[in-house]
């Protein structure tokens, strides 16, 4: 027995359901809106030369949250480096995060709103679970936080079972930094482009079609 040949306007359907998956919400895989960075999993480590304040609880008096609490925010300032002087390199350090396959990175960040300094982060990932700053050979992206209030950024994630990301606040010279900010970290699950299930329902229907042409001859 003949299997039947789906009809046109059945592909059609098919292909714009699939299209429309696109569009539905990424599944989130992990969220941190830092409510308590003390009991978040998240890591402290200052490398700074010399050390000063490692990352700490948002401090409303300075910023406000991006979403939340006032002070449901992770924070670092110029004094990072002992006393405001030195060089700094703070790490804020994910837990290990179960992945398993292509995933985004999202995040918010920002710094006062003075310009004229040099504040940044850059964004690192390591797979697996190690946790020491020397993991972190993967670079995402150098961010210059904005003056301009929150911003948010978005970053895609290597291939892994599992990994961290890290946020190291890093200006080489502490008389150039002030402030930086982060909150609402989210990585959700990848999703294709619509383009791609478009393709895909265009190429079931020219295969319909083949196969009814060469039925008929």
């Amino acid at each position: 027995m003949k299997l039947s040949t789906p009809s046109r306007f059945g592909l059609a359907a098919l292909a714009l359901a699939a299209s429309s998956v696109a569009f539905a919400d990424a599944p989130s895989i992990y969220t941190q809106g830092f409510e308590n960075l003390a009991t978040s999993g998240w890591l402290l480590t200052n490398n700074s030369a010399p050390a000063g304040l490692a990352w700490f609880q948002g401090v409303p008096e300075s910023l406000s949250a991006q979403a939340g609490a006032t002070d449901s925010f992770a924070m670092a300032t110029y004094n990072s480096a002992l006393n405001g002087t030195g060089s700094i390199d703070n790490w804020l350090i994910s837990p290990e995060i179960a992945l398993n396959g292509a995933t985004e990175l999202s995040f918010w960040a920002r710094t006062e709103d003075t310009a004229g300094y040099a504040d940044q982060i850059k964004v690192y990932f390591s797979a697996g679970s190690a946790s020491n700053t020397a993991s972190f050979t993967t670079l995402l992206s150098s961010v210059a936080a904005s003056t301009g209030g929150w911003t948010q950024y978005s970053l895609a994630l290597p291939n892994a079972a599992s990994g961290r990301i890290a946020f190291d606040y890093a200006v080489a010279d502490a008389n150039n930094a002030n402030v930086i900010a982060i909150d609402s970290v989210s990585i959700t699950a990848a999703v294709p482009e619509p383009s791609s299930y478009a393709l895909m329902g265009l190429g079931l229907c020219a295969v319909a079609f083949a196969r009814r042409k060469v039925r008929a001859q």
